[in-house]
Parts: structure tokens; C-alpha cells; sequence
């Protein structure tokens, strides 16, 4: 048990993340959570069942900012409200952890970039492939030259949840909300800017926005990469699956790895060693993001493995343009409004899907 005092925290926004970032907090001994907010009173609800006795619960986010004991404020609501959580965080000065992205459109998310330029707070944002054990494994692995030089970043992530109509509003669409993490990947990997880029969508279901996507284009120092991503994989199928990898080709070998939700399978072929790897997937991996922010706020900088607000801006930007290339082509619509329906009938009364969101209670 660490002798040093718990750093003092409030959740913003209790929602499905609010309670998972609560949830790993209580396993942890370096936080304390003081307070929650939310303005809907079932959330408030159930944090009063999950949170300590004491832990303030409130509707008025004012309330976490003005509380003095409070150092750091983690943002756990929808986009549109974090531009102004995160410009209030500045002004009270409190440390953040904060969901992606950082604003509704790309230009909220550069103005939080340009207020945070000049203040001395620390912020990460959840951007978890970046913590995950698999990625820092292959990273050192392509660092170690077993590949020779890296040619080919090639990301899927295509699974059966969530359904549209489901969680993605002022997020953006699925690409935008879901696909910028792998965006941020392929990104974070190439260690280079994007050059060019084609995208091709399509309109599952006859849904009016894009439920699938791939992008596939050049990074500046050569390097080509293409992401897949849509929650579009067998909804209906009597037995849920999914189809998530990562690829990186080089020009001597290879590394890849893919998940089931449950473990990760990492397998390394270079020059001079084969290797396999398996170990427990991690989901969110808010554990480390929530340890490695406890060093930084020790060491009085952010640690060099948490994501920062320009890694989540870039990412953003740049889900964006795929968004609006694949729009300059032809988007075709497959299957229709009442697939949907049955979709969204399975996944709220059977329970049975990826990502499934907190059952709202039903009102008299």
C-alpha cells in the first residue's frame, strides 16, 4: 500500500466510461474519487450504488470545479460538452483525463488545442491502443530492425456493436467516433503525417450516415497504410463474432496481432526470431492510463506513453477527411430500415451484442 496521499478526483459524465473509469479508480490506491456529476438522475442513481459513502453527487458541474481538494477532472460526457469542461479545467486549474474528441466539430478541438498551449495543466486523452501491451510489443519489435524498414500499416476493426442510432451523436459518425482510434494507430506507427488518402463507405442497412469504412493512402515518409472499420459483422448471426487485426509489413519481415475481446495473440516473424505471444486483451486499459497520469502528476509532466491533446486532434482531423473523401464517391446503401430494427430489437431485449449500452429505465 502506497504511503502517499490518494489523488483527489471528480468524474464529469456517468455514463457507461463515467462508471468504468469509477470502477478501476476504487481498485486503485493512488485515487480517491470526491465527486460525480451528471444531469440526468438515473445516472446519479446508480453512482449512488457503485461510489463510496460521502462521494458528492451532483447535477452542477460548477460544483467539481470549484471544489478546491479536487487536482484532477475526468471528462466522461459527450463531445459537444468538452470544450467547455476542458476551457473551464484550464481556468480552475485542474489536471484532465478526458474521452475523445476533444469538441463536436475540428474546430472546437483546435481551439482546445490553442487554450492549452499556454497552460501548465496536464491532459490525456483515452486513446487506449496507445497503452495496449500488443502495440508497445510490435512497436519495439519494428524498432529493433527484426522487419527491416516498415512498408505497411495495414488496421480492421469490424465487429456486430453498436448499432446506429446507438451512442454516436455529437461524437460524429461511426468512423469518426470509433474509427479515429485506429486512425490514431496506423498513425502512431508510421511516425509520420498523412500525404494522400482515398476512402470508400457504405450505407448499411439504408442507415443515412456511413456503418463502414476503409481508407487506404500514403504517410509522408513513404510508409502506405489502409483501415477498415465498421460494426457491421454478422449482427444477426445466431453466434456473434468479430474481425479485428493489426498487420505491419516491412521489407524483411512481418508483426501482427489480433483479439478475440479476451486475448491478444501477438506474432512476431523477423531475421532472426519467430515469436509468439499471447496475453489477456485489456479492453480500455484504463488501469495503466489512470497509473501512468498518477506518475505524471509525481513527476510534474506527462508521461511520454499517454496520448496527448495533438495525437487526439490529428487523429480527429484526419477521420474526418477519410469522412469526407468517402462522401465525394459513390455510397451505396445494402439492406434495409427493418434489418435495423431487428438489430436494434436483439441487442436491447436479448442483451446480446458488442458495446451494448446501459439500459435506460422505463419511465411510468
Amino acid at each position: 500500500m502506497s504511503s502517499h496521499p490518494r489523488i483527489k478526483t471528480g468524474i464529469i459524465g456517468f455514463g457507461r466510461m463515467g462508471e468504468m473509469y469509477l470502477n478501476q479508480m476504487l481498485k486503485s490506491h493512488q485515487w480517491e474519487v470526491c465527486a460525480i456529476c451528471d444531469t440526468d438522475p438515473d445516472a446519479l442513481a446508480i453512482a449512488a450504488n457503485l461510489a463510496p459513502s460521502g462521494t458528492i453527487l451532483t447535477s452542477d458541474e460548477q460544483v467539481i470545479f470549484d471544489d478546491p481538494r479536487i487536482q484532477v477532472v475526468v471528462l466522461a460526457t459527450l463531445a459537444d460538452f468538452r470544450k467547455r469542461h476542458l476551457f473551464k479545467a484550464v481556468e480552475h486549474h485542474k489536471h484532465v483525463i478526458t474521452e475523445k474528441p476533444l469538441g463536436s466539430n475540428i474546430e472546437e478541438e483546435r481551439a482546445v488545442l490553442d487554450k492549452l498551449g499556454d497552460s501548465d495543466i496536464l491532459v490525456t486523452v483515452n486513446l487506449p491502443l496507445r497503452t495496449a501491451w500488443y502495440h508497445k510489443t510490435i512497436r519495439e519489435f519494428i524498432d529493433s530492425g527484426e522487419i527491416g524498414e516498415l512498408a505497411i500499416v495495414r488496421v480492421c476493426h469490424m465487429t456486430p456493436g453498436l448499432a446506429p442510432g446507438e451512442g454516436h451523436w455529437a461524437e460524429g459518425p461511426l468512423f469518426h467516433d470509433c474509427g479515429m482510434h485506429y486512425v490514431d494507430i496506423a498513425h502512431w506507427y508510421a511516425q509520420s503525417d498523412f500525404k494522400t488518402w482515398n476512402a470508400q463507405a457504405l450505407r448499411m442497412w439504408n442507415y443515412h450516415e456511413p456503418w463502414w469504412l476503409q481508407a487506404h493512402g500514403t504517410f509522408q515518409n513513404g510508409i502506405v497504410f489502409d483501415i477498415t472499420q465498421g460494426h457491421v459483422y454478422g449482427q444477426l448471426a445466431k453466434d456473434l463474432t468479430h474481425n479485428g487485426y493489426v498487420d505491419l509489413i516491412g521489407t524483411r519481415g512481418i508483426a501482427r496481432m489480433n483479439h478475440d475481446f479476451v486475448t491478444a495473440t501477438v506474432e512476431l516473424h523477423g531475421v532472426t526470431r519467430t515469436q509468439v505471444i499471447k496475453k489477456p486483451f485489456g479492453d480500455k486499459n484504463l488501469d495503466i492510463l489512470c497509473s501512468l497520469f498518477a506518475q505524471s502528476l509525481g513527476s510534474g509532466s506527462l508521461h511520454p506513453d499517454l496520448p496527448r491533446v495533438r495525437d487526439a486532434v490529428i487523429a480527429s482531423e484526419y477521420a474526418w477527411k477519410f469522412l469526407e473523401d468517402a462522401g465525394k464517391h459513390d455510397m451505396p446503401a445494402r439492406g434495409d430500415l427493418h434489418t435495423l430494427e431487428e438489430i436494434r430489437e436483439r441487442r436491447n431485449n436479448k442483451r446480446i451484442g458488442y458495446g451494448l449500452l446501459r439500459r435506460k429505465k422505463k419511465t411510468k
